[in-house]
């Protein structure tokens, strides 16, 4: 008994059409991966360490000592980026505060729950999926809690 032409052409359409939402998602997925994950400074340095040896024909004295000044600007680089992970949660705390203040006590637990929601969301579909990336910066706590808890 044979197939009609025109079924499997619809299945085929069918596979084609899952394996392009299958790829967009998973595109989607790493590209906000890349977004929230910090700068890779290792790499980097890693990259400048190995054209500059390439290109510049440099001497051992000269690779050693450019070694050092790229490692040494890895790790303020690093510094810089913690800190600033810092100074922006605590600007979020603030911000969420200073809402709340505003705001009733029905708001307050509304607006709670309006910041979890996202931060829930973004934490049950990467821990279920891929577990705890290694290096994580992410906020283990809420940027709400301690503030509204007055």
């Amino acid at each position: 008994m044979m197939t009609p032409k025109w079924k499997i052409g619809l299945y085929l359409a069918a596979i084609f059409f899952a394996g392009g939402v299958s790829g967009w998602v998973l595109s989607a997925k790493r590209a906000r991966q890349e977004v929230f994950s910090p700068p890779p400074f290792e790499r980097f340095s890693s990259s400048l360490r190995n054209r500059l040896h390439a290109r510049l024909n440099l001497t051992s004295s000269q690779g050693v000592r450019i070694d050092a000044i790229i490692d040494k600007s890895s790790r303020e680089m690093q510094t810089i980026h913690t800190d600033c992970q810092r100074k922006f949660r605590q600007a979020l705390v603030h911000r969420n505060a200073q809402i709340a203040a505003v705001l009733s006590a029905e708001q307050q637990r509304q607006f709670q729950q309006m910041e979890r929601e996202p931060r829930e969301s973004r934490t049950r579909n990467h821990d279920h999926r891929h577990g705890p990336r290694e290096g994580s910066n992410a906020p283990s706590s809420t940027t709400l809690g301690a503030s509204t808890n007055r």
